[in-house]
């Protein structure tokens, strides 16, 4: 499965991509709302892991954009 980690904090991210990698998990991490919002435009995931306290926007708004492209990619809110 791959999966878009969306989270700003180094240690929750790197915890948190290590263990999922350990069980199959293809893992893309990426630390701030634009670079989630440019990566989920461009590149498809069959699971975001977002956090909504986010460096250069938020993780809510970050989701209402996703949804407005009409992409129905599963998310699970991180917080």
């Amino acid at each position: 499965m791959r999966l878009l980690l969306v989270e700003d904090d180094r240690m929750i991210g790197d915890s948190l991509r290590a263990a999922l990698r350990l069980e199959g998990h293809a893992v893309d991490w990426v630390r701030d709302a634009r670079a989630a919002d440019s990566t989920l435009a461009s590149e498809r995931f069959d699971l975001v892991l977002l956090d909504l306290g986010l460096p250069q926007g938020d993780g809510l708004t970050v989701l209402r954009t996703l949804r407005a492209r009409q992409d129905t990619t599963p998310v699970i809110v991180l917080t």
